[in-house]
């Protein structure tokens, strides 16, 4: 399924992505660090929303 954003969304996702230093023990990319980029970029998952009452 394709999923579309806002193009300045996009562009603050791929900056705050190809920011993302590798782990200095494992030299990958963490999970925790996506995370974090995408919270930078303003991204969050749904499961935060405030439910309506």
């Amino acid at each position: 399924m394709d999923t579309y954003i806002p193009n300045d969304t996009f562009d603050r996702l791929t900056v705050a992505l190809a920011a993302i230093e590798p782990c200095a023990i494992t030299g990958k990319r963490e999970p925790d660090h996506m995370v974090q980029a995408l919270v930078a970029a303003g991204i969050w998952p749904a499961s935060v929303k405030p439910k309506k009452r």
